[in-house]
């Protein structure tokens, strides 16, 4: 074998090998290049700046509804009971008779200072003449001094029974105002104690008269908590059947010492209440108290935040050289109280000064470039 024949099939492969290759090499360039796809246009969406919120406590108390007025009518005399002008529930006017006390055993007496005081009167008017006709006869010598003097005695002391009569008769005259149960003040009868035909003495409860055009609420707060309460504070008066808060206004912290309790009691009042609000009743009163300085938070409107489930993300937009960009961001907020209506507090995940995207598109992705305009929101 030559070695020509020897190395042909060598030959044949590289040769081969060299045409697939200027084959691929001459195709590569006649082929023109791939054409690069757009970049996509931003998508136009609206930013809100976070803001900063100082964080509102809110306290709750239990606290006892007692009207503004209240008071516990009795009489100052011995007798029946007459007659009862009024029921329970009656809204009455100040001086307006409520109930009447017999009181015949006065009217008497009354008759009899009236008799003593007219008697001694007439006696005492006698006297004054004899004084004067006994002066004119002494000074024409024709009677001796003593008598004058006598007569003058007596007068005195006439004057003193007609001061003492008519007194008498005043005393009897106001025993027999207390036989008139009167309205102290115009108000509601919340209790009629008596009935018709009791007999009653002095200091015993006939009927309890109550002012309802406002009331006060009574709340037993812990010391430390009342050592700082003040009428700047925000109270509101909620409860089953109060449809919204009410405010309440700050009266005093008093003493708790009735019935042997301890601690301070903080007084609320509420002027023109609700008609659900009725003395007697419980009440939640809210206590509402902000952080401490450098507690704040950040606020944002409730229409920012995008939920899954258990997990609250939002769209912050950042800037990178001179564009915008849409970002995922995982925050966490917090169950108080508003930092204003619409708005949510954020406790991690944000800070104040960013921006996030208000109601977000369903179809925006993370790292999406946004076209934003800010907006302002009251």
């Amino acid at each position: 074998m030559t070695p020509i024949d020897r190395y042909f099939p060598f030959v044949l492969c590289l040769s081969v090998f060299l045409s697939l290759n200027l084959a691929a090499c001459s195709g590569s360039e006649d082929r023109p290049p791939a054409p690069s796809s757009p970049e996509r246009e931003p998508v136009a969406v609206e930013v809100f700046q976070v803001k900063s919120w100082r964080m509102v406590y809110s306290r709750q108390f239990p606290g006892a509804v007692r009207p503004g007025k209240r008071a516990v009518l009795s009489t100052r005399m011995n007798g029946t009971v007459q007659s009862i002008e009024v029921e329970a529930g009656d809204s009455v006017q100040r001086d307006a008779l409520l109930a009447v006390i017999e009181s015949r055993d006065v009217e008497a007496a009354i008759l009899a200072a009236e008799e003593q005081f007219f008697a001694a009167r007439t006696a005492l008017h006698q006297a004054v003449k004899n004084v004067n006709r006994l002066e004119r006869l002494y000074r024409e010598d024709l009677i001796a001094r003593n008598r004058w003097e006598e007569a003058q005695v007596k007068k005195r002391d006439l004057e003193a029974k007609v001061k003492k009569a008519w007194s008498e008769l005043q005393v009897q005259r106001v025993n027999l105002s207390y036989g008139h149960i009167s309205a102290p003040f115009p108000g509601t009868v919340s209790e009629v104690a008596v009935d018709e035909g009791a007999f009653v003495g002095p200091g015993k409860p006939l009927i309890i008269l109550e002012d309802r055009s406002s009331v006060r609420i009574d709340v037993s707060v812990p010391s430390v908590i009342a050592e700082r309460l003040t009428s700047k504070d925000v109270f509101l008066i909620t409860g089953p059947s109060i449809e919204e808060p009410v405010p309440a206004k700050f009266v005093a912290i008093i003493p708790a010492l009735e019935d042997f309790a301890v601690g301070q009691r903080l007084r609320l009042s509420l002027e023109d209440p609700p008609r659900t609000v009725q003395p007697g009743q419980v009440v939640h009163v809210v206590l509402r108290e902000t952080g401490p300085e450098g507690a704040e938070l950040a606020a944002v409107p409730e229409g920012a935040l995008i939920r899954r489930g258990q997990l609250t993300s939002v769209m912050v937009v950042d800037e990178v050289n001179g564009k915008h960009f849409a970002h995922v961001r995982w925050v966490s907020t917090i169950t108080s109280e508003a930092w204003e209506k619409g708005f949510v507090g954020v406790s991690q995940g944000l800070k104040a000064g960013e921006h996030v995207i208000l109601d977000p598109p369903e179809d925006l992705k993370d790292g999406q470039r946004v076209s934003p305009s800010k907006v302002l929101l009251r």
